[in-house]
């Protein structure tokens, strides 16, 4: 057992290759390794894992608290002093709750909460098969209880080392590949508009976009090695920008997308940003939540223009090409969703607390005309008089 590293950054190896390293890290260690059994087999695990080693691989995409609960436990009975988690974004969330959440289910949510702190934690080390969460550099992960996204956010989750091997993503599938690539878009632009952001965090969110951009204009169908490298490096710098600012509205309304319509995240994270970008960009000043006033939010503006090599009002076009050349309709499109289930998926979206660093005030009405825009859903009828 170790001491909760609090506010420590993490330490990361990124490069291709990287992953020839792992043995090292893990050698003299009790780890218990969070992954898929895909993710096992691509990282080939079982060829470098110690003797003293236990895995756990009873998750599935967009993973549930009483998962993360579960691989706690063995954590606990298994006397790890080491979790390793591989994989996508939900292996290495996870991991994150295996680290430091305590066995009795009450205090384990608390923890989930944030209203109790971790009493004990392991070394964390966290290795992506994908590019797009940025998890690795994050302190929060993305969990669900009872079909509805939790947040655990603290700075024990985050971790101690990061191995970023781009080698590890190449046997990824096209359509993964780009999902998780507008992830990583949806975390730059949402952390460059955020009102939380900050001198660093803009930074890295102008470099993440610098790097994925072209890869998303220009690469083939499916990127080669170097661009699977570029990726890599930019799902990172997002990550270490929404690690700062958190995300906005594009990922609060992407949840209940993924939940109850199973829209892959990073896509419904960018359908969301068809939408939302016109409608930040056309803002009055009326309409500017960020304190530091209208100027804040049109610099962020010129800034993801020239990182996305578009002009004034061009951010949603740009964005909704991407999303057609490079994701079949059938991911997203649902002409069948009525209207009761639009009326949840905008009650879900609007009650995250990630709404609150949007810099513009959104009307529900607003909210809901986007989401029927994007799913190509029934519009309301006129007798629904709460979206009238």
């Amino acid at each position: 057992m170790t001491v909760p590293h609090g506010g420590r950054s993490t330490s990361v190896t990124a490069y291709r290759g990287a992953a020839a390293g792992l043995p090292a890290l893990c050698a003299g260690r009790r780890p218990l390794v969070v992954a898929s059994d895909r993710a096992l087999r691509r990282a080939d695990v079982h060829a470098w894992l110690p003797a003293e080693a236990e895995v756990f691989t009873e998750f599935h995409p967009n993973p549930t608290v009483e998962q993360a609960l579960e691989a706690a436990r063995l954590r606990h009975a298994w006397g790890a002093d080491l979790v390793v988690g591989i994989g996508g974004g939900s292996a290495l969330d996870v991991a994150k709750a295996a680290c430091l959440l305590p066995r009795d289910a009450d205090a384990a949510g608390q923890v989930v909460a944030g209203t109790l702190d971790p009493a004990e934690r392991v070394t964390l080390l966290l290795v992506p098969t994908t590019a797009g969460t940025g998890s690795e550099v994050t302190q929060f992960a993305t969990l669900y209880q009872e079909g509805r996204k939790v947040s655990l956010d603290t700075p024990h989750a985050r971790a101690d080392l990061a191995v970023v091997d781009p080698a590890l993503t190449d046997s990824c599938p096209a359509e993964l590949t780009w999902s998780c690539a507008f992830d990583t878009l949806a975390h730059a632009v949402e952390s460059l508009w955020s009102i939380r952001s900050t001198r660093r965090s803009r930074e890295h969110a102008v470099a993440a976009l610098e790097r994925l951009v072209p890869v998303l204009r220009q690469a083939g169908a499916a990127p080669d090695p170097a661009e699977r490298d570029a990726l890599s490096r930019a799902a990172t710098d997002a990550g270490r920008a929404i690690d700062i600012t958190r995300t906005t509205a594009a990922h609060a309304l992407s949840y209940p997308l993924t939940s109850r319509l199973g829209v892959p995240h990073g896509l419904a994270c960018a359908l969301n940003l068809t939408w939302l970008a016109p409608l930040v960009e056309a803002a009055g000043a009326d309409e500017i939540l960020d304190p530091r006033g209208p100027g804040a939010v049109e610099a962020a503006l010129e800034a993801l223009r020239a990182a996305c090599g578009v002009t004034a009002g061009g951010l949603g076009p740009f964005v909704t090409e991407l999303v057609t050349r490079r994701m079949p309709a059938t991911a997203w499109r649902r002409p069948d969703a009525d209207t009761a289930l639009v009326d949840q998926l905008v009650a879900e979206g609007m009650s995250s607390n990630r709404m609150a660093g949007m810099p513009i005030t959104l009307e529900r009405a607003r909210v809901r005309a986007g989401l029927v825009s994007a799913l190509g859903a029934a519009p309301a009828r006129t007798e629904d008089a709460c979206y009238a």
